[in-house]
């Protein structure tokens, strides 16, 4: 288990590193545009729910980062980092995935902000019967709007609407590892509110398959906790589920109970629920940089899940 976390992040620091670089490269301009607060290309309210007399405490949740959306309306890009564990019961008997990704949001307004939330590139390692694959994840874009802002205490609800487009580029073993449909449209609602020191977020979508016979389709759901321990480090504690609502038809027999959960649809016929418990920490440089590292793992069975654990890394540059 060590040397497979050791490879795992040899694999990831060159591409952490490089990615890094570009967003910090990316945000230079903002040093010199510090002294003018009106920039607004096209219009847009590039600080969109944050700056001066608008929310202040921002903290991007961690886990679960294809689904669980933050209701604030940002510029910013983040770029992350998984090491995914598959566990021992799986199909292939364990195996190891990682994935470099890049999320980019875009403030139009105060309330209204581009989304572009799934994307990278992923490679498996699998320990027996499947052959080794890696490629670009499907692409995810939408749009959310603040439906309740109010910054005097930190509340906000946020509704949004976002189309996966189904890039079809992972396949072994004769499985198409994200499915061969139309792709998903995926409605959501996320909230966020503080209580002195203590932030709490959640959030509520629906991932729905466009060819149901192809792909899953799935309720996503949830919930963020984090306290302010010392002056901008952010001890935070996340809960995330994974229900299905309508089963594809393209797995079936013993492998119709294969799950997915986030990143990856197989289209399963008898895929059950799973639910995840994730923490660690957020540390925020400065109102425009955060860092954030922890782990997730399953609470519920993990006999036919992708899922034993994961490990995050990621970088948060916003205006």
């Amino acid at each position: 288990m060590t040397n497979r976390l050791c490879d795992a992040v040899g694999w990831a620091t060159p591409r952490i590193a490089a990615a890094s670089i570009l967003l910090a490269a990316s945000a230079a301009p903002q040093a010199v545009l510090a002294a003018d607060d009106t920039f607004n290309p096209f219009g847009f309210d590039l600080e969109g729910s944050l700056g001066e007399g608008k929310h202040s405490r921002y903290v991007a949740p961690l886990t679960n980062p294809i689904f669980n959306e933050t209701p604030y309306i940002t510029t910013e890009a983040r770029a992350f980092y998984f090491y995914h564990r598959l566990p021992d019961e799986f199909v292939t008997n364990g195996g190891d995935v990682n994935l470099v990704a890049l999320q980019l949001r875009l403030a139009i307004t105060d309330r209204l902000g581009f989304i572009a939330t799934k994307d990278g590139y992923a490679d498996f390692q699998f320990d027996d019967v499947l052959e080794d694959e890696s490629g670009f994840a499907n692409v995810t874009v939408g749009f959310k709007y603040a439906i309740i802002s109010q910054p005097e205490d930190d509340t906000l609800l946020t509704a949004g609407l976002r189309y996966e487009i189904p890039i079809n580029d992972l396949e072994t073993g004769g499985i198409e590892l994200q499915g061969d449909g139309d792709g998903f449209i995926n409605p959501f609602l996320t909230g966020a509110t503080t209580f002195g020191d203590f932030g709490v977020q959640a959030s509520l979508g629906a991932n729905m398959a466009l060819d149901t016979k192809e792909d899953t389709s799935i309720i996503h759901y949830s919930l963020h906790g984090n306290y302010e321990l010392f002056p901008d480090f952010f001890p935070l504690l996340e809960l995330n589920g994974f229900t299905p609502i309508n089963d594809g038809e393209r797995l079936t027999g013993a492998l119709g109970n294969l799950d997915g959960v986030d990143v990856l649809n197989f289209g399963s016929d008898d895929r059950s629920t799973t639910v995840t418990v994730g923490g660690g920490f957020r540390y925020r440089f400065d109102d425009n940089i955060q860092l954030g590292l922890g782990a997730e793992t399953p609470i519920t069975d993990k006999d036919d899940s992708i899922f034993d654990y994961r490990l995050y890394f990621d970088v948060v540059l916003s205006m």
